[in-house]
């Protein structure tokens, strides 16, 4: 058995669903077959669908946190061809206990299972359930690596910053979805430097 439970993680605009579109893509030109993943609690994109900010998409299944994995994977493979790769998109926001379902298809079915996401959420010290069960559980971790989006710096982002109405936020509702675009409310990804640095620093690049 070599197949393993992956966690690629990175901070936001890190092209996450990107490197995830680009191995969907490199199995489906060799006539094999990927189920996509993505929970309904990103709302970043439609419903169906899993798209990168460069305009790249593909059709997925929507979960929800009471969606059983295993059953969905058993059920997609009764009706279609047997699946050679599980891809999962926002990550993050799995709960434990579909990660462990995750292990488990990996650990019965000889399938790999590659989740993309974001490790830490904006708030401090505070990770996602998702990203907390993965770093456990994952036979192998990985990062996708992005620069810091503050004026100057080319440091590793690390961090996610949330910035609403002008004022760096580091507490609140740990589920709170956006984007990179600046807007009223709005996140980017930093170092840990400017995670807490001044706000009037913040620009993007």
């Amino acid at each position: 058995m070599s197949s393993k439970l992956y966690f690629k993680y990175g901070c936001m605009n890190s092209s996450k669903s990107l490197n995830l579109l680009a191995t969907a893509h490199n199995y489906e030109s060799q006539g094999k077959k990927v189920l996509l993943i993505k929970p309904t609690l990103d709302t970043r994109t439609d419903k169906g669908i899993i798209e990168s900010r460069v305009g790249i998409s593909k059709k997925c299944i929507d979960v929800d946190k009471d969606t059983n994995l295993i059953n969905l994977f058993k059920m997609h493979i009764k009706y279609n061809d047997l699946i050679h790769c599980i891809l999962i998109d926002e990550a993050q926001f799995l709960t434990k206990d579909q990660v462990k379902q995750l292990a488990k298809i990996v650990d019965t079915y000889d399938i790999p299972v590659l989740c993309y996401g974001l490790k830490n959420s904006y708030i401090e010290s505070e990770l996602f359930e998702g990203s907390q069960a993965l770093l456990y559980y994952a036979d192998k971790l990985e990062e996708i690596k992005t620069t810091c989006f503050c004026e100057g710096c080319n440091s590793k982002a690390t961090m996610n910053l949330r910035i609403l109405n002008g004022e760096a936020v580091y507490n609140g509702e740990m589920i709170n979805c956006g984007d990179t675009k600046p807007t009223s409310d709005y996140y980017m990804p930093v170092c840990r430097k400017h995670y807490y640095n001044q706000i009037g620093y913040y620009n993007l690049k």
